[in-house]
């Protein structure tokens, strides 16, 4: 249980300090969307990292139904809108979930 801990406070700080570090000061940096994006590359890196039978079906089932729209509101780029926190947020989740990938399988 630890490890979900550790990742929502890594996704929530990853999502800020992205925001903060590289955000345009007149954009919108307001929301939970870096935690959700968080929560998905934190499902998708546990599947490829512990490598079992249900981590990897739900790996799968995150990166076919969320991925692609997740990808693609990632990369357009609206005006006025922030794309730091959702790369924070995925980034220090990724990370994470490699950190704590022994206590993961257990």
């Amino acid at each position: 249980m630890a490890a979900h801990r550790d990742f929502l406070v890594g996704a929530v700080l990853g999502a800020g300090f992205c925001a903060w570090l590289l955000g345009a000061h007149n954009s919108v940096h307001i929301g939970a969307s870096g935690v959700v994006f968080g929560y998905a590359g934190y499902l998708v890196a546990r599947g490829f990292y512990t490598r079992g039978i249900l981590s990897m079906l739900v790996t799968r089932f995150v990166a076919s139904s969320y991925g692609l729209s997740m990808l693609f509101g990632a990369l357009r780029l609206y005006p006025g809108v922030s794309w730091q926190s959702h790369l924070g947020g995925a980034i220090c989740s990724i990370i994470t979930a490699r950190m704590s990938r022994q206590s993961l399988r257990a």
